[in-house]
C-alpha cells in the first residue's frame, strides 16, 4: 500500500499516511505538534478507501472482448499544475521614512487638512509594493473624495466631543446615533476601500447585504450582555464569514470555510486561563498580604492580558485566511506567536528610544513579516478572473472608522 508524508507549512513536522485516508485537496488539517491549521495540498487525487489498484485496465479490456465500434477519444484536458502564489513586499524603511516625514510635516503645517493626500500617498506606496505573483496592487483612491468625507467625520467627531463636555445626555444620545448606524459604517467603509483597490487592473469589491450587517454587527452585539460573553466566538465567526463572502475580486467571489467550533476552540484557553490566574492573584494576597504581593498580581494579569490578546488576535487572523479562498485558490497564513512578541518589543523598544523617528522602520518590518506568512495555492494562475463594473462611494464612513478607531478589516 503506497504511502504519503504530510508536512506541516508552520513547523516542518512530517508523518507519514497511506493513501487511502489522504484527504481531498482544500480540506483544513491541524498540525498535532503546533496545531496550526493550514488547507491540504495534493497534485494526486484522494483515493476511496479501500481501492489500492487503478481500475482503467479492466474497463478497457471489457471494451475490447465485446467488439463494439469505438469513437475516436479526444485527449482529456491538461490539468494545469498547483503553484503556490506568494505575497512579496519591496518597499524599504528608507522610502518609507521620506513619505511619512512629508506627510507628518504638511499635516502640522496645513492643521491636518493634507490628510486625506497623505493617506492616499501612503496607501499608494504600500500598495504599490505589494506583490502577489509579481504583480503589485494598486489603491485608487481620490483625495477630494476623501476630503469630503473627512470634513464629515470630522464634523460629528468634533460635536461628540464638546457634547460629551458640556451633556452627557447628548453624548450618550449621539453614540447610540453612531452604534445604529455603525452596521452601514461597515459596509459602506469596505464599498469604498475594496473599489479602490486593484490587482491586475481588476478593482475588488463588496456586496451591500445592509440586513446581514445590522444582524451580524448589532443584533448579535446586543445579546452579549445576557450570555455572559459566551456568544463572543460564535459573533466573531459570524462578522468574519460576512466580510469574507461579501468581497469579491473582479466578478468571482470569496469563500468562507470555517466553522463556529473553530472559533470557539480558540477562545477556550481563555476561558481556563483567566479563572486560574486569578485565584493564584488572590491567593498569593491572602496567604502574605503586603506591597510585593498586592504589586505582583496587578503585573502578572496585565501580561496574561497581552500575551491573550496577541494569541487570540494571531489565531483569528490565521483561521480567518486559511479559510478564505478565491475561485480555485485556497489561502494559507502561517503568522507565528513567538515571532509577533520578538517583533512587537523590539519595535516598541526601538521607537521610544528614537522619539518616534523609526516608527517607519518599524511599520514596513510588521508588514513584511504578515506578507512572507501569507500565500495563496491553486492550479495556474488568476488569469481567468475578470473584471466587474463597479461605481464610486462616499469616503465618509471610512473617515468615520479610521477617526473613532474601529478596526473594519479581517
Amino acid at each position: 500500500m503506497s504511502a504519503f508524508i504530510l508536512t506541516c507549512p508552520v513547523c516542518n513536522f512530517s508523518k507519514q499516511v497511506e493513501v487511502a485516508v489522504v484527504p481531498r485537496p482544500g480540506t483544513t488539517v491541524t498540525c498535532p505538534v503546533c496545531k496550526s491549521m493550514f488547507p491540504f495540498e495534493s497534485d494526486e487525487p484522494a483515493a476511496a478507501p479501500g481501492t489500492d489498484e487503478a481500475p482503467f485496465a479492466d474497463e478497457a479490456g471489457e471494451a475490447g472482448e465485446a467488439g463494439e465500434a469505438t469513437a475516436p477519444v479526444s485527449p482529456p484536458p491538461r490539468k494545469e499544475a498547483r503553484r503556490t502564489l506568494a505575497f512579496d513586499f519591496t518597499g524599504s524603511a528608507r522610502e518609507y521614512f521620506g513619505i511619512w516625514i512629508v506627510n507628518t510635516f504638511l499635516r502640522i503645517v496645513t492643521l491636518g487638512l493634507y490628510s486625506p493626500w497623505a493617506k492616499v500617498r501612503k496607501r499608494r506606496y504600500f500598495y504599490g509594493n505589494t506583490l502577489l505573483d509579481g504583480v503589485p496592487f494598486d489603491f485608487l483612491g481620490d483625495p477630494w473624495a476623501i476630503l469630503k468625507g473627512w470634513f464629515l467625520a470630522g464634523l460629528f467627531f468634533t460635536l461628540y466631543s464638546f457634547a460629551s463636555r458640556v451633556s452627557p445626555l447628548v453624548s450618550a444620545l449621539l453614540m447610540l446615533f453612531f452604534l445604529g448606524v455603525f452596521p452601514w459604517v461597515v459596509v459602506r467603509s469596505r464599498i469604498f476601500n475594496l473599489r479602490n483597490t486593484s490587482h491586475r487592473n481588476i478593482r475588488f469589491g463588496f456586496n451591500a447585504d445592509y440586513a446581514e450587517a445590522y444582524r451580524v454587527f448589532l443584533w448579535w452585539q446586543l445579546l452579549l450582555p445576557l450570555t455572559m460573553g459566551v456568544l463572543v466566538p460564535y459573533i466573531y465567526y459570524r462578522q468574519r464569514r460576512f466580510l469574507v463572502e461579501n468581497s469579491r475580486y473582479g466578478t468571482t467571489p470569496f469563500r468562507f470555510h470555517a466553522t463556529p467550533g473553530q472559533y470557539f476552540r480558540i477562545f477556550l484557553p481563555m476561558v481556563i486561563l483567566f479563572p486560574v490566574a486569578f485565584a493564584a492573584a488572590i491567593g498569593a494576597i491572602l496567604v502574605k498580604p503586603n506591597a510585593l504581593t498586592v504589586a505582583l498580581p496587578a503585573v502578572f494579569f496585565t501580561g496574561v492580558y497581552l500575551c491573550a490578546a496577541l494569541y487570540v488576535r494571531t489565531a483569528l487572523t490565521n483561521l480567518t485566511w486559511s479559510s478564505t479562498s478565491l475561485g480555485d485558490h485556497r489561502f494559507t497564513c502561517a503568522l507565528r506567536m513567538r515571532d509577533l512578541i520578538w517583533i512587537y518589543l523590539s519595535n516598541a523598544v526601538a521607537v521610544i528610544c528614537t522619539l518616534g523617528l523609526l516608527a517607519p522602520w518599524a511599520t514596513v518590518r510588521l508588514l513584511r513579516y504578515r506578507l512572507e506568512r501569507l500565500s495563496a495555492a491553486g492550479a495556474g494562475g488568476l488569469d481567468a478572473i475578470r473584471a466587474s463594473k463597479e461605481t464610486q462611494v462616499g469616503a465618509a464612513p471610512e473617515e468615520l472608522g479610521d477617526m473613532l478607531g474601529f478596526d473594519l478589516g479581517l
